[in-house]
């Protein structure tokens, strides 16, 4: 069976420039589990998925591999310090609460 969430894991983490450490110490997984689920050696649970999906800013199917849309953030973040994964998902969940608030208001 192919790795489809691993593929999408490691895809996007590299897109968002994040390091494999920064992504385990995030998660609260070692590096080697992180790999493990990368390579399709070992599954996650649904709160590794949440997390991720909030890091990411995709949907749990886009990482699932049931969907091939992806939206990648607008919001971009300069530091000199390796940033706070925990802050860029907290920031993509509120970007994603002010996209939804948008369209509702939108359909009234």
């Amino acid at each position: 069976m192919e790795n489809i969430v691993g593929k999408n894991l490691k895809k996007l983490r590299r897109e968002n420039g994040y390091a494999p450490e920064q992504v385990s110490d995030y998660l609260g997984i070692s590096q080697n589990n992180l790999s493990k689920i990368e390579n399709g050696e070992i599954n996650f649970n649904m709160t590794l998925l949440d997390k991720l999906c909030l890091l990411c800013n995709c949907s749990p199917e886009y990482l699932l591999g049931k969907t091939d849309f992806y939206e990648k953030s607008n919001v971009t973040f300069y530091s000199d310090e390796k940033m706070d994964l925990n802050v860029v998902a907290k920031m993509n969940e509120i970007t994603g609460f002010l996209k939804l608030l948008r369209n509702l208001e939108s359909n009234d």
